[in-house]
């Protein structure tokens, strides 16, 4: 089996190549050796490689980004998901597409989101998702649509290190400062990459929630990353107005995997469980293992 990756050196691309190498031949490419959004090389490449499985990791995560300058987003994560349907349904591929949970949206729901709760993403960056998603289940007959929460992993030196970004911030002060009012469900990269893998082992289909257990403010999130570290240092509530972002992001983008646990296939842990092995990892030298 032959299975491509785009968005390989990304926060969860990494993982991805790892973790999916038990089940054939992988072919990770980065943005550099595929543009997504050149049709002409997504078909050249395609055609090349000749993968049973699509996994499109590929996208542009920048939230305030999307929101300030639209057409990048709507050129990557939504005309470059449609290159890559196009060519999946031309040679008959499995597709697997990551999308996230903030395309819920609204936050008019104070509970976690299951997979049958309606979507209204309110973010440039959660609506071309979302319409990527539909492009992905409207084209294709054999596809997963993964849906992941406030994802952590990646080594100290990647951009989007989250959880060291919050270390080095922290170890030579006595005060941070984070916010209270929005919830999520911190999800650990290589609990993600460890799941899809058991999904298309079981010949899964459809669309599922894909999150470690257990919902969080981003204040009890750094809370638990700086503990986890064993830094004495505060977190405090941000005073209002300290983190004015610019996209509209919705207050609670927390989910639950409720058909994954509806087929006993669930094999994501508790976020505190996955944070705590990760930091181990990352005080040790390491982080993508």
């Amino acid at each position: 089996m032959k299975i491509l990756i785009t968005g390989a050196n990304g926060l969860l691309g990494c993982y991805l190549t790892k973790s999916l190498a038990s089940l054939g031949e992988i072919s990770p490419l980065s943005h550099d050796q595929m543009d997504i959004t050149d049709r002409k090389a997504v078909f050249e490449t395609i055609k090349q490689v000749r993968p049973d499985i699509i996994v499109h990791a590929a996208a542009i995560t920048d939230v305030e980004k999307c929101e300030q300058v639209p057409e990048i987003a709507w050129s990557r994560n939504y005309l470059g998901t449609v290159n890559l349907v196009d060519v999946a349904a031309l040679y008959g591929m499995r597709f697997v597409y990551i999308s996230s949970t903030g395309c819920y949206g609204v936050g008019k729901k104070d509970k976690p989101y299951s997979e049958f709760d309606l979507v209204e993403p309110t973010t440039v960056h959660h609506k071309t998702k979302f319409e990527a998603e539909m492009v992905v289940s409207e084209h294709l007959s054999r596809y997963l649509i993964i849906r992941i929460g406030w994802l952590f992993g990646g080594s100290r030196e990647h951009e989007k290190n989250f959880v060291w970004k919050r270390y080095l911030e922290a170890k030579d002060v006595n005060k941070v400062y984070s916010d209270p009012s929005q919830k999520g469900t911190p999800t650990y990269a290589g609990d993600v990459a460890h799941q899809l893998r058991v999904l298309l082992e079981n010949d899964c289909n459809g669309l599922f929630n894909c999150v470690d257990v257990g919902a969080a403010s981003r204040l009890d999130y750094v809370r638990e990353i700086l503990k986890a570290f064993g830094l004495d240092c505060e977190v405090a509530p941000a005073p209002g107005g300290m983190f004015n972002r610019i996209a509209p992001v919705a207050t609670n983008e927390s989910a639950v995997n409720v058909k994954l646990d509806m087929l006993g296939l669930s094999v994501m842990r508790p976020w505190r469980e996955a944070l705590a092995g990760y930091v181990n990892e990352l005080m040790r030298g390491k982080g993508n293992a």
